[in-house]
């Protein structure tokens, strides 16, 4: 390491010193021996700038390009991190987009077989009606057939490479008792139509795995036609006992709530109350008498006038009734009177606190005047 730095130093000092005497050559003319060449160049071209006229505004420009400092370089744009999540977030989007549209087709045994049953997961999630989950549940079931079956045509029944069934086993497993276990729960409060859904979806689905057994293992055969079979009998027994008081047990297994064994006694019917009507009394009205008060007496113009009989307008315009009859309008009809509302049980509150009486009241000094109150 000494040794090439002294040699690099040494080089530079020789470099320096043939620069050096290049200058001395190029001011003084001589040493021409050793520059020969570069000194014709330099009075080239102080030949060639001697020829060329420059007006002022060029000089001046080219004056100005000299003094002028170099731009600077652009810093790089750097990535912000907004832009960049951004980024990541759409790439991710993109690729489970991607993988979501290829996983459609996947079989059980594939690389992305298991994002089909997460999207599928994701789908139940998402589900919030309690028959749609069930039926949607059936449907994934017979899904699982349909990828036996194309396992099946690509395979064979081949008993050492049955991971691929084994698998597509435990989801329609999952998904028919999951299923069945909610759409019993559901039609066991409402109607029997729900059953009739479920009876239908096994009896087609047990069909459909007739033509299927020759292509499957024999135990994953064996499995799935006696799941199938249990659970078109349970839908046939609960649809059975429908119309009974007790429709099912408290027991309850992978396919939910046993059928009861008591016997079917018909829910009892709803007593029909029958109110009379209520007839209330009739009162017969009573003809009130004006009559003037004990204290004060009467005077005499209106002694008089009470003792003319006169005819009122209204009296005036009635036909006249024979002898011994009586006009309608005299007789009113007896008026019917509502019946006494109980007072209630507990004595009640006031609707407001009472009033503190006045310091001081005085009569109204005037008829139709208030009383003066203070306080």
């Amino acid at each position: 390491m000494e040794a090439e730095a002294v040699s690099r130093a040494a080089w530079f000092r020789t470099r320096r010193r043939d620069d050096e005497r290049f200058a001395r050559a190029v001011e003084s003319g001589s040493d021409s021996d050793s520059f020969g060449a570069e000194l014709a160049v330099v009075a080239a071209l102080r030949r060639l700038g001697d020829s060329v006229t420059v007006d002022d505004r060029a000089r001046e420009r080219i004056v100005r390009r000299i003094v002028a400092s170099p731009p600077r370089p652009r810093p790089r744009a750097r990535l912000r991190p907004a832009a960049l999540l951004a980024g990541l977030f759409s790439l991710v989007v993109a690729l489970t987009g991607l993988g979501t549209a290829l996983a459609q087709n996947a079989l059980p045994g594939e690389p992305l077989y298991h994002l089909k049953l997460v999207q599928e997961t994701v789908t139940l999630g998402l589900t919030f009606d309690a028959e749609d989950d069930a039926v949607r549940r059936l449907s994934y079931a017979s899904r699982r057939l349909d990828e036996m079956t194309e396992l099946g045509r690509h395979e064979g029944p081949d008993d050492s490479d049955e991971d691929g069934y084994q698998l597509a086993l435990r989801e329609f497993t999952a998904h028919a008792t999951e299923g069945t276990s909610r759409l019993t729960a559901l039609a066991t409060r409402s109607d029997t139509r729900l059953l009739s859904v479920l009876s239908s979806w096994a009896r087609r689905e047990s069909t459909r795995l007739d033509t299927l057994i020759p292509a499957l293992p024999a135990t994953v055969g064996d499995d799935l036609g006696t799941l199938l079979q249990r659970i078109e009998r349970r839908a046939t027994a609960l649809s059975a006992r429908m119309d009974c008081y007790e429709i099912t047990s408290a027991t309850t297994d992978d396919l939910g709530a046993l059928p009861a064994t008591s016997g079917c006694a018909a829910p009892s019917p709803l007593p029909q109350h029958t109110d009379k009507p209520h007839t209330r009394p009739s009162i017969p009205a009573k003809r009130k008498e004006h009559t003037p008060p004990r204290d004060v007496p009467a005077p005499e113009h209106r002694r008089a006038s009470m003792a003319i009989p006169y005819d009122t307008p209204e009296q005036s315009r009635r036909p006249v009734q024979p002898e011994g009859s009586l006009d309608p309008t005299d007789v009113a009809p007896p008026p019917t009177v509502p019946a006494p509302v109980p007072a209630p049980t507990r004595a009640r509150l006031p609707d407001s606190s009472p009033e503190e009486p006045p310091l001081l009241s005085i009569a109204p000094l005037l008829p139709g005047l208030p009383a003066v109150t203070i306080g």
